[in-house]
């Protein structure tokens, strides 16, 4: 067993009391379930330097993370999708069943099509690719703070093309053409404004918030204001939700 806790141990940690900004940092308690040691540990020290102090639990395999999830609270989990015998599936689905609130993140070396397919299906609200830089990895770790949902710029390209492909109107074409009905689509629960829309069609494009605040010449700050309004306006708490819902009621046409 492989059971690596930071310099704060969880019983000086405080209880869990709310959501980030409550706490005022990144997260309360994460753990990390990666096989690879030392990329684990890696995790690990972006993790730690991101909320010096805060409890960072590392499992090796499935089952010590189901273990580690029943003995001590988490708010954070970063899953390892190359887990043995589809472990990381498997985890992220008893995560988003038993524990919704938690931010599951999945992680892998690449943007696998099939990797990211599953990651998303189980319920991840992120995704990381560990062959990025520990620079960009901690930028995108960072918008955990703010609400965020990390995700790789090439993952979100590759999420887009999933959606794209199961957005076909191939169901309104054969309704069309049996002369039936089709009902438009609901509108939107909440009007975006134009800046938003802006934002929006970005992300939707696979930007990351640094790219899109570049763009568009606004600070990074801004940009995950806007992110976060779009989300609850659109009733959702990832990128990937955020697009699909706009997908479906055509605010990216």
């Amino acid at each position: 067993m492989m059971n690596h806790l930071s310099a704060s141990s969880a019983h000086s940690a405080p209880a869990l009391t709310g959501r980030y900004a409550a706490l005022g940092c990144a997260f309360f308690g994460a753990l990390i379930v990666e096989g690879d040691l030392a990329l684990a540990d890696r995790m690990r020290r972006l993790l730690c330097d991101l909320a010096p102090g805060r409890r960072v639990v590392i499992a090796s395999t499935h089952a010590e993370a189901i273990r580690l999830l029943a003995a001590l609270p988490y708010d954070l989990v970063l899953v390892d999708m190359h887990l043995t015998n589809d472990g990381g599936v498997a985890l992220l689905s008893h995560l988003r069943r038993a524990y919704p609130q938690i931010d599951a993140i999945a992680m892998s070396k690449d943007d696998d099509r099939l990797l990211v397919e599953a990651a998303i299906s189980s319920g991840a609200t992120g995704y990381l690719l560990t062959s990025t830089d520990d620079a960009e990895l901690s930028f995108l770790l960072r918008s955990i703070e703010r609400g965020g949902s990390p995700i790789d710029a090439r993952v979100a390209r590759r999420v887009l093309g999933l959606i794209a492909a199961s957005a076909k109107p191939e169901g309104v074409e054969s309704a069309l053409r049996d002369g039936d009905t089709v009902s438009p689509p609901m509108p939107a629960p909440g009007l975006l404004s134009p800046r938003e829309l802006n934002v929006l069609r970005l992300i939707a494009q696979g930007w990351s918030n640094r790219q899109i605040a570049e763009a568009i010449c606004l600070s990074i700050n801004t940009v995950e204001f806007h992110a976060k309004r779009i989300y609850r306006k659109l009733a959702v708490k990832s990128r990937t939700q955020a697009v699909r819902q706009a997908t479906q009621y055509g605010l990216l046409s």
